[in-house]
C-alpha cells in the first residue's frame, strides 16, 4: 500500500511530466490497437482471397493477368508502401499475374495506354492526375471503342489528392487501409461498372505540331481563386497542420485568378433522340449449338438471345426540340467557376449524360473569400451562387488570362493543371468500365 501512495505522490509532484508521459502511453496503446485491428482485417482479406486463387478453373480458359500502373511518387512518396502492403499481397494471393509498372515522368501512364496490348484489365495505383492520364491515353486510341472493351479500369486511391478516385469508390474522406484492400477484392471477384466521362477539347492549340487534342476526366473542372489559393498551399509549409486554412489569409490579397469573365454557351442535356442518336443495334448473343448433323436440317430454328436488358433502341420516335439547340450567357466578375460530372459525391443525383456548371459569387471580398475557403477545408462542402445543367458546353474567357509576371492563368482537369483557353466541354455516358465495389457496401471513412 505504502508503494501504490508513493507512487501517486510522486505523479502529483511531477504534473508537466505526468501529463506528457499519460499522452505518450495512451498514443501508443491507440496506435498498438489499431495496428492490431489493420492486421485482422488484412488476414480476412487474405483468407478471401486466397479462396478465389484455389478455385478450380476450366482448362480452356487464359490465367487472368493485369497490369499496374503505379505512380511511386504519389502521396508523398508513400503510395509505393501502400500499394505493397494493403494491394499487391491480395492480388498475388488471388493467383492473378500482376506486371507493375512504375511511372517515371508526367505524361508516361496517357504513353503507355496508347499502346497498351495483352494484358486482361489496367488497375491504376495513384492519384486523381494518374487516372486522367490513364483515361486520356485510353480514349484517344484509334481503335477506342475495342480497347474500352478489352481493357476495364481498376482503381486504388494511392494520390495525395484523391478527391475523384475516392468520389468514384463511394469514399467519403481520405481512403482508408479497409477502402484500398476492399477496392483490390473488387478487382479480383470482377464487380464491373460503366462509368462517365467527361470530354474537354481547346479550341485552340499551343502546340504548333498539329490540332489541339481532348482530355479526359472523370470528375470535374475548377477555374478561379478557390484553386488558384489552394494549389499555393505548400508555400506556407511552415504553417504546419494549418497551411490549408493560411493560404485563403495570404492569398486573399495576391494576383489570383479572381475575374472569371467568359463567354458561355451550352445546349441543354438529352437522354437520347431521333436528332442525337439513330436505331442502336445491340450485339446479339447466340446460344451456343450443338455440333451440326444433316437431320438438323429439318428442325425449327432457334431465336436469336439477346441479354436483358440489351435490347434494341430506336431512337427515330423519340421527339427532343430543344436537343442540339444553344444558349448563351454571360459570366462577369465570378470568382470561382466549375463543371462536374455526376463522380462526385455532390452530383451522384445528376444522370450521366449530363454536367452541372456550377459559378461563385461575383465581386468576393477578402473576408467572404477566407471565410468560404475555410468552410471548404473543414467541411469538404463548397458552396456555388448557381448552376445550370448542360449536355455541351463551350467556355471563351473574356478577362485578363495572363498574371502580373505574364505568365498564362490555370485551371484544374481533375486536379491536373493546365493553361486557360477557350475550350469546349461534353459529357461521355458510360465511356470506360471499371472495377468498383457497391459504394453502399464500402465502410465508412
Amino acid at each position: 500500500m505504502s508503494k501504490i501512495v508513493k507512487f501517486f505522490g510522486v505523479l502529483r509532484r511531477h504534473p508537466k511530466k505526468t501529463i506528457f508521459f499519460s499522452a505518450l502511453l495512451g498514443y501508443g496503446i491507440n496506435f498498438a490497437n489499431n495496428k492490431l485491428e489493420e492486421n485482422a482485417m488484412m488476414r480476412a482479406f487474405a483468407e478471401e482471397a486466397m479462396k478465389y486463387g484455389e478455385l478450380p478453373q476450366p482448362l480452356s480458359s487464359q490465367p487472368r493477368h493485369v497490369t499496374v500502373l503505379l505512380n511511386p511518387a504519389a502521396s508523398g512518396g508513400k503510395g509505393k508502401g501502400l500499394y505493397e502492403r494493403y494491394c499487391a499481397p491480395l492480388l498475388h494471393l488471388a493467383g492473378i499475374k500482376v506486371a507493375t509498372v512504375r511511372t517515371e515522368h508526367e505524361g508516361q501512364a496517357k504513353d503507355l495506354m496508347a499502346i497498351m496490348e495483352n494484358t486482361s484489365a489496367v488497375v491504376v495505383a495513384g492519384g486523381d492526375g494518374t487516372l486522367s492520364e490513364v483515361l486520356t491515353g485510353l480514349l484517344r486510341r484509334s481503335d477506342q471503342k475495342e480497347a474500352v472493351r478489352r481493357l476495364p479500369l481498376g482503381i486504388l486511391p494511392l494520390g495525395k489528392s484523391n478527391s475523384t478516385t475516392s468520389a468514384i469508390l463511394g469514399i467519403k474522406g481520405s481512403p482508408k487501409p479497409r477502402h484500398l484492400a476492399e477496392a483490390t477484392m473488387s478487382i479480383i471477384h470482377e464487380i464491373k461498372r460503366p462509368m462517365d466521362v467527361m470530354e474537354v477539347t481547346p479550341l485552340q492549340s499551343s502546340d504548333a505540331d498539329g490540332p489541339p487534342k481532348p482530355v479526359y476526366a472523370a470528375s470535374h473542372l475548377e477555374w478561379g481563386a478557390y484553386r488558384d489559393a489552394r494549389e499555393r498551399n505548400d508555400v506556407y509549409w511552415y504553417w504546419a497542420t494549418l497551411k490549408r486554412y493560411m493560404t485563403y489569409v495570404f492569398s486573399s490579397y495576391k494576383d489570383i485568378s479572381w475575374d472569371c469573365s467568359a463567354d458561355v454557351e451550352y445546349s441543354k442535356p438529352c437522354s437520347g433522340c431521333s436528332r442525337c442518336r439513330a436505331v442502336v443495334k445491340v450485339e446479339e448473343v447466340k446460344k451456343p449449338e450443338a455440333p451440326q448433323r444433316w437431320w438438323m436440317a429439318y428442325l425449327p430454328r432457334t431465336k436469336t438471345f439477346v441479354p436483358e436488358g440489351k435490347e434494341e433502341i430506336d431512337y427515330s420516335n423519340i421527339i427532343n426540340e430543344e436537343c442540339g439547340t444553344m444558349q448563351k450567357t454571360s459570366l462577369s466578375n465570378v470568382c470561382d467557376v466549375a463543371v462536374f460530372t455526376k463522380n462526385n459525391l455532390e452530383t451522384l443525383d445528376i444522370p450521366g449524360h449530363s454536367l452541372l456548371l456550377k459559378m461563385g459569387s461575383t465581386d468576393t471580398g477578402a473576408f467572404d473569400f477566407i471565410k468560404e475557403g475555410w468552410s471548404r477545408e473543414w467541411n469538404k462542402i463548397k458552396n456555388y451562387t448557381s448552376e445550370i445543367s448542360v449536355g455541351e458546353i463551350t467556355i471563351q474567357p473574356t478577362g485578363d488570362t495572363k498574371n502580373e509576371k505574364g505568365e498564362e492563368r490555370e485551371f484544374n482537369i481533375d486536379s491536373e493543371s493546365f493553361e486557360v483557353r477557350p475550350m469546349k466541354i461534353k459529357a461521355l455516358p458510360n465511356a470506360v468500365t471499371i472495377f468498383a465495389p457497391n459504394p453502399s457496401t464500402l465502410s465508412p471513412a
